[in-house]
């Protein structure tokens, strides 16, 4: 069934007037200041120039009648800030650091003099927060670059975030809250488009699959989010990607993890289970410079990786039930319990089958556990021959029988009867693969004309087998309950234009989408020939519906307008987000009836109720 949600408006008119630093969620930033004399008093018609130390890129503008001056949709970066006027010394603040989301004042006291003179200033600006009672923090290059990641995920460290907390392995949703909000309450955007995985948001699933090589920074609000950011009650995370500068640089690199430098988990030790295996290669390169020098730069990014891994079949399926050898025979094992002397075991008062009875390991009985001699013989166990005491010598059906036959025999008796049933444990594989490509241009056309285009694209398969939605390879030689192939891209484009000396207009546009492909059933070779029936006391490691496809675009508008006022600095601006989704379900509808061929072993008498000499044994029949 495909279920189409059309075009949709998630955001429309965000339309804001203030006086403070409000912006449609974007990836820029502002720098902003007043310029005065050494008296205090407003220095009017002084040129400011900010000069972006990487590219060389700079902006230039005149205060107005009250000093004021603001350079709004600016990319982050180091900048420098420079004051000229006629009658003073020039001004020149150095190393100003502009992050996203997080304008900057440089107030600038101009000093008596030649403006041939220089006074240089270091660290003179200050972060401005006034406007809003927004928390949060960025995430810087360097962090990003030094930090460990595992998996090389840069947004994991949204985890080191105040307020952040992590579910238990194992729970439902995202396995992530913010200030006790809900667990999918994320609003994730990279340079100012939507980036968000709609089923289950989880800002660290990187559904876009960015690296550290590719992320200059980004900012995480975790409360009393602005409207502009606000879009959830949870985080808002707002990410730049990284660009070019005036010199060229590049890098190779190779992650590697394997399973000889890890230990085994203490309960695997203690079932005799073998450690998980991980044999991780994560590989690739970057490159950045200049096309041409003050004007047009670029960056390139691109990783592959090829990641095998193991997992217990209990954390990805559960723990799987299987028949044990003398089961398979056709003998049905039972304890014949005496209720007025129950039989002790260990300090266990045994009245029915349970796995104490046998070795953990082998199924053997354990010592002093007697057979029954008689058919009137207790406290013992006893074994009915099926195939032997069919009278019409039917037999086991030959379908069933030669299913049974693939499944390999059971490792760990602690589960299941112990007697009939029993499990086997081991560790099933998984592969994730697929490569991951970003490019960006930057360009400046004139003073008053800038643009930035970035394009992002990804492959992350999971093969033979996925664990992360219960779908593993169940046992050995036996296909995959599913795997799952993702795809994503985006689009982002910027253009900033100063329409006049004291108005700036700051568009963007862009798309993100994904395509999920889970195919559960159709991860067997042989789909569609299949089992047509399920066991009610064994595990049947087969699926029988075919796949599930999630496919959502998002395109969106984005307009940000300053205008610079006597003391003010205005801006209006809107958020266009539409949204398509598109889901196909291959679960069948309706009710599932299956008839089952029960075969009962009753020995007769009073010494044990009906209920607990009956069994249900699908060997005989299973379910059509």
């Amino acid at each position: 069934m495909v279920r189409r949600i059309r075009w949709s408006l998630l955001v429309l008119a965000l339309l804001v007037f203030s006086a403070g630093a409000v912006f449609a969620q974007t990836s820029t930033s502002r720098i902003s200041g007043t310029v005065t004399d050494v008296s205090g008093g407003v220095v009017p018609g002084a040129t400011v120039t900010a000069i972006n130390e990487a590219t060389g890129v700079s902006f230039t503008q005149v205060t107005t009648d009250a000093g004021l001056f603001a350079f709004p949709g600016l990319t982050p970066g180091v900048y420098t800030v420079k004051v000229e006027l006629q009658g003073f010394k020039t001004a020149m603040n150095k190393g100003v650091v502009l992050e996203i989301g997080t304008p900057v004042v440089v107030n600038v006291a101009l000093q008596v003099g030649g403006v041939n003179e220089v006074v240089n200033v270091e660290g003179g600006y200050e972060k401005l927060e006034s406007s809003n009672a927004k928390l949060g923090n960025i995430v810087e290059e360097k962090a990003i670059e030094s930090l460990p990641l595992n998996g090389r995920n840069p947004l994991s460290l949204m985890t080191l975030e105040p307020g952040v907390a992590q579910s238990s392995y194992g729970t439902a949703g995202s396995g992530m809250s913010i200030n006790g909000s809900r667990d999918r309450a994320f609003n994730v955007t990279i340079d100012g488009i939507d980036a968000n995985e709609s089923s289950v948001p989880n800002p660290m699933s990187n559904v876009y699959r960015l690296t550290p090589d590719n992320v200059q920074e980004f900012r995480v609000v975790t409360s009393n989010a602005t409207a502009e950011e606000g879009r959830n009650s949870g985080a808002n995370m707002a990410i730049a990607t990284r660009q070019g500068s005036n010199e060229y640089h590049g890098r190779a690199f190779e992650f590697f993890r394997n399973t000889a430098l890890n230990s085994n988990e203490f309960f695997a030790n203690a079932n005799g289970t073998a450690r998980p295996n991980i044999k991780m290669n994560q590989f690739g390169a970057e490159m950045g410079g200049p096309i041409v020098k003050n004007r047009t730069f670029f960056f390139g990014s691109y990783q592959n990786q090829r990641i095998n891994t193991t997992q217990p079949i209990d954390q990805t399926f559960g723990v799987p039930t299987i028949y044990t050898p003398s089961m398979l025979n056709g003998n049905y094992r039972y304890w014949v319990a005496d209720p007025k002397t129950p039989f002790t075991l260990n300090g266990a008062t045994i009245t029915r089958n349970v796995p104490q009875l046998v070795d953990p390991k082998t199924g053997a009985l354990l010592p002093g556990v007697p057979t029954c001699a008689t058919a009137s013989s207790t406290n013992c166990v006893a074994s009915y021959n099926i195939f032997g005491n069919d009278p019409k010598g039917i037999g086991a059906d030959p379908k069933i029988a030669a299913l049974f036959k693939g499944y390999p025999a059971p490792n760990n008796y602690t589960t299941g009867d112990g007697l009939n049933t029993a499990t086997y444990l081991w560790n099933p594989p998984a592969n994730f693969q697929g490569p991951n490509i970003l490019g960006r241009v930057d360009h400046k056309f004139n003073e008053n004309n800038t643009m930035f285009a970035r394009y992002m694209w990804a492959d992350y398969n999971t093969l033979k087998g996925d664990p992360l939605n219960g779908r593993p390879q169940v046992f050995p030689g036996f296909p995959p309950l599913g795997e799952v192939f993702r795809r994503t891209s985006g689009l982002a484009a910027n253009y900033r234009r100063v329409i006049s000396p004291k108005i700036v207009n700051d568009f963007t546009l862009g798309y993100s989408r994904f395509i999920y492909r889970f195919t559960q059933g159709e991860a067997n070779p042989d789909w569609p020939n299949v089992v047509p029936y399920s066991f009610a006391n064994v595990s049947l490691p087969y699926i029988n519906t075919p796949r599930t496809v999630r496919q959502v675009t998002t395109p969106q508008f984005i307009d940000n307008m300053s205008i610079i006022k006597g003391k003010h600095v205005f801006q209006m601006g809107f958020n266009i987000r539409l949204y398509e989704h598109n889901d196909q379900r291959g679960q069948p509808g309706g009710v599932d009836q299956n008839s089952a061929w029960i075969c009962h072993a009753d020995r007769g008498g009073n010494r044990q109720s009906r209920d607990q000499q009956q069994r249900q044994l699908e060997i005989a029949r299973g379910h059509q």
